[in-house]
């Protein structure tokens, strides 16, 4: 400074030092400003080059469950779609919330997703001690899927429909027996949500897992339960009654079957579904690009038909919509476990 300024009188040095400081602080501010639009440029790139790696599909059931099929149906568009290996990785246990952890604690660059369900919206209000939220530590891609649950009797039962069943609930308080695959399950509830709507008491009965569910109608262990789809085919060969399907509108596997509203309880709507999930803070790009993708996989003729097969009615809705669908379930679960003040194992 001292050359520069010695060819300045004297007394303007104070002031020459003074903008030499201020230009100075200017070029380190545009310094400063420029590197958060650098690390923006380059957050673009790597986001643009998405996917980079195997991609994986966390499935919280059992090998062969719906949720299951429907991940590797999905799963075998998207490899084809982003040219990259995809992987279905079952994690089960704990209602689903061992493989929901798992993609909640995975890096949140899109690669790895979950399978999402009502498992993840009944454990919000379920008041267990989690390490993390199950709906809160998620970002939605998409719903993909809904399932008509089913109402189940044995066709010997002296009960023709739900009717008769409600009446005969009424007549008898707490010795008519419902079953389920755990408590705080979402057939659990859906019968919960059923008993409160029609006013009755029915002795509830958990069981270890889904699959034993309809072989205790059939033998007689239980009087009545909601079942997944997959009972289909013993409801057309007469090996179990259909007493009503839980969702608004009739399903299209079962026409002639009335849903539990129709046979007067008004209002209710029990539809499970399945969706994707990606952990929270994964990139809007990323989780737009999984969501085209999605879409159009469940566009696929070929893909309609496998799941039709399955039971499976495709609904696929935005990120946003999955979110808005996510927060009313949460809502409706709640005023069910706290008004059956359900206490959860």
């Amino acid at each position: 400074m001292r050359q520069v300024s010695s060819h300045f009188p004297r007394h303007t040095r104070p002031y020459l030092l003074t903008w030499s400081a201020f230009m100075l602080r200017r070029s380190l501010i545009a310094a400063a400003a420029a590197v958060p639009a650098a690390l923006m440029h380059v957050s673009a790139l790597a986001q643009s080059d998405f996917p980079s790696q195997t991609i994986k599909i966390v499935v919280p059931f059992a090998p062969g469950s719906g949720p299951d099929v429907f991940a590797r149906l999905i799963g075998e568009k998207f490899s084809a779609a982003f040219k990259q290996p995809v992987v279905v990785e079952n994690r089960v246990g704990a209602s689903g919330m061992i493989g929901s952890e798992f993609v909640a604690r995975a890096p949140a660059d899109g690669h790895t997703l979950l399978v999402a369900t009502p498992s993840n919206t009944i454990a919000a209000v379920a008041g267990r001690k989690l390490s993390f939220d199950p709906v809160k530590d998620f970002a939605p891609v998409g719903m993909a899927v809904a399932l008509s649950p089913i109402f189940i009797a044995h066709p010997d039962a002296p009960w023709k429909n739900l009717k008769e069943l409600i009446a005969a609930a009424k007549a008898r308080p707490g010795q008519l027996t419902v079953a389920s695959g755990g408590v705080g399950n979402s057939q659990h509830l859906a019968a919960e949500l059923l008993m409160q709507s029609a006013g009755v008491e029915m002795l509830h009965v958990p069981f270890k897992s889904s699959s034993e569910i309809v072989t205790a109608v059939i033998n007689k262990s239980v009087d009545v339960s909601f079942v997944d789809p997959s009972a289909i085919p013993m409801v057309k060969t007469g090996r179990v009654r259909a007493l009503a399907i839980g969702p608004s509108v009739r399903s299209k596997v079962l026409p002639d079957v009335p849903t539990v509203a129709e046979a007067g309880l008004t209002g209710y709507d029990y539809t499970s579904w399945y969706g994707l999930a990606v952990p929270a803070r994964t990139p809007p790009t990323v989780i737009a690009s999984l969501n085209r993708e999605l879409v159009k996989a469940l566009a696929d003729a070929d893909v309609q038909t496998k799941l039709a097969t399955a039971s499976m009615e495709v609904r696929a809705s935005s990120p946003d919509a999955l979110a808005t669908f996510m927060a009313q379930d949460v809502a409706r679960w709640k005023q069910v476990v706290d008004t059956g003040r359900i206490k959860f194992e």
